[in-house]
């Protein structure tokens, strides 16, 4: 029992010291003291303490401390910089630093506070970002800019939505605001089986092809790739079934064909949004996987030989793979009809490959977000 706690109290000491270690870790940089006096070293900084940092001039040096109130600003030698301002933090005003998320005509800080991240917008004067100020704050460094005051509503009060709309805002361009979504989908397909010749015994006709005209239906999650304009990744899973029937006949042989799959289709698409208007046009394409839940298939069979006729009728002559993967491609356009809600429709092409067989699919798809 005392080796148990021993070593629990080791584990956890282990813990806290590798916790202090790492925000503690000394690591190059600068410190800038008025508007020009700056000052190559060695920085040691806690987040959990914006009020101060530790400087040292070289590894041997002592540690000096600096209140936020004596610089102007420090940074790291990776170009990330902190900026010395004096806010309300956890309920009293003080000098601290703010961590520069994005710099240029309209900067955006952040620190850590007392409910969560606390965020900054500072063009000629510093404003923290509320919930219920934030419209008005985006609204007004969008003024002149009649496509970002359309996308205000979908900026959320998050670094990566607010480093999105910052950096576009310095550049002057006007990318499509994105926004993490998710949904409903149904796709209305034309699929194609193609089934060689080496896929059963029986075939008498070499290869031949099935269709069968199908719905599917399932959810989706869009998630933005925040560091590429208009870049999103959608993940999406359906179910559908496929009924395929098909009758081949000769004067000596007849075969009706009858294929029966239940699947769930899971997807990762990469999507790209060509601008960013109520209406924006798109295209996408990504890996897919058609996992077979269920499948049966029979076929029957006639053999004509003089004036006689045998029938004969198999079942489960042939299986398809469990997991088949795939590729597909689209194009579609979306619709907000509401500033936070849309709905797309697009045209896709997607193609299943295996040893014996192979599925392509036709698909039109309406998307929706909840």
């Amino acid at each position: 029992m005392n080796s148990k706690i021993s070593c629990f109290t080791f584990s956890m000491l282990f813990v806290l010291l590798l916790g202090w270690s790492s925000s503690r870790a000394q690591s190059r940089g600068y410190i800038v003291q008025g508007d020009t006096v700056y000052t190559d070293g060695y920085i040691q900084f806690d987040p959990r303490k914006p009020f101060q940092v530790g400087y040292q001039k070289s590894k041997k040096s002592l540690l000096e401390t600096y209140a936020a109130g004596a610089l102007t600003e420090f940074g790291y030698s990776d170009s990330t910089k902190f900026v010395a301002r004096k806010v309300t933090y956890f309920g009293e005003m003080r000098h601290v630093f703010l961590k520069t998320i994005t710099g240029g005509e309209l900067n955006l800080y952040a620190i850590r506070g007392e409910n969560g991240k606390q965020y900054y917008f500072e063009k000629n004067d510093l404003t923290q970002l509320t919930k219920e100020n934030l419209q008005t704050n985006l609204s007004q460094h969008a003024a002149n800019s009649t496509f970002w005051q359309r996308q205000l509503p979908r900026v959320r009060l998050s670094e990566q939505s607010l480093r999105y709309y910052t950096r576009n805002i310095n550049k002057g361009r006007n990318a499509r605001m994105s926004m993490f979504s998710f949904g409903g989908i149904a796709s209305f397909n034309r699929s194609t089986i193609q089934i060689k010749t080496e896929a059963f015994p029986e075939n008498g006709f070499g290869d031949y092809s099935m269709t069968s005209e199908n719905v599917e239906a399932g959810a989706f999650v869009e998630a933005p790739v925040w560091d590429f304009n208009n870049l999103s990744i959608i993940s999406q899973l359906s179910y559908g079934k496929m009924d395929f029937a098909t009758a081949l006949i000769s004067t000596s042989l007849d075969q009706h064909m009858k294929l029966t799959l239940d699947f769930l289709r899971l997807s990762v698409i990469p999507r790209y949004y060509f601008n960013g208007n109520k209406v924006s046009f798109y295209a996408e394409g990504g890996a897919e996987l058609l996992y077979a839940v269920k499948q049966s298939n029979k076929l029957l069979e006639a053999k004509h030989k003089s004036n006689s006729t045998s029938l004969h009728e198999y079942e489960d002559i042939f299986r398809l793979q469990k997991a088949n993967f795939g590729v597909m491609a689209g194009v579609g356009l979306q619709y907000f009809y509401l500033p936070k809600n849309y709905v797309s429709l697009g045209l896709s092409t997607g193609h299943v490959f295996a040893e014996n067989y192979s599925i392509n699919n036709l698909s039109t798809t309406i998307r929706f977000n909840l």
